[in-house]
């Protein structure tokens, strides 16, 4: 293995660590990866192929970063091979980012700088997060999945794959995006909705597959909305139905 051990952590010799990164214990820095300056990794985090980890990010206790893909992690188990020799698409967090303890991101996975996360979010692969951006505590991100800049997101949520986010949207705890029609009783191209920018979904609504959710919407709490709205529409219930229109005082 072409591994350096130190402090009860291992540190490829092919990883690249800034002398000013801190490393703690029981930590493992992979082959490929690239650490900046002023970056603190907390015990018992695992940062594994081409992980690129911008200045002044800190990683929690106990998170996984760069974790393989379905394919890769077959092939890494079907030959026995150390995951930490494993190289695969780049993934990015930014800048000034706090991702907490029990986070799991996996490979080929985009996050801007000032960025955050809850405790025990999943973040899946092929999937871009915009700057300044907040996902809640226990937040699943099934990959393939766009998010723009300044969004909320936050307890609970879940965000499967095709799903696509604008700017300044906030998510309300445990609301769910949808994209199977048909729950696999029937065939059908997964397809999950479109949130446009300055959108807030109240807590445990319920959007359904390839809903377009326009400019302005607001949807109430424990809503389902199983229509595309128009822009500044106040939708509530269940199928849910317009209210009103946005006030012109509100953000």
């Amino acid at each position: 293995m072409d591994l350096e051990r130190k402090n009860n952590s291992f540190l490829h010799q092919k990883a690249n660590v800034h002398k000013n990164a801190y490393i703690d214990s029981y930590t493992a820095i992979g082959k490929g990866v690239k650490i900046e300056s002023d970056v603190y990794i907390s015990k018992g985090a695992k940062i594994y192929g081409n992980a690129l980890i911008r200045a002044g990010t800190y990683v929690g206790e106990n998170c996984i970063v760069g974790h393989p893909q379905r394919d890769d992690l077959s092939k890494i188990i079907k030959e026995k091979k150390e995951i930490t020799d494993y190289e695969s698409p780049l993934l990015t967090i930014g800048r000034d980012c706090t991702i907490r303890a029990g986070t799991i991101i996996y490979s080929e996975v985009k996050i801007g700088e000032k960025c955050q996360t809850g405790h025990n979010v999943m973040i899946r692969e092929k999937t871009t997060v915009g700057s300044n951006t907040s996902v809640g505590t226990n937040t699943v991100i099934d990959g393939n999945v766009i998010i723009g800049e300044n969004v909320s997101i936050q307890t609970g949520v879940y965000i499967p794959l095709y799903c696509k986010i604008g700017n300044n949207v906030f998510m309300g705890p445990f609301s769910k995006l949808t994209n199977d029609k048909f729950m696999m009783r029937k065939e059908f191209a997964l397809n999950g909705p479109t949130i446009e920018d300055n959108v807030s979904l109240g807590a445990n609504s319920v959007i359904l597959p390839g809903i377009i959710l326009k400019k302005g919407t607001i949807v109430g709490a424990g809503s389902v909305v199983t229509k595309n709205t128009n822009e500044n529409d106040i939708v509530i219930g269940n199928p849910a139905k317009l209210l009103k229109k946005k006030p012109e005082d509100w953000k």
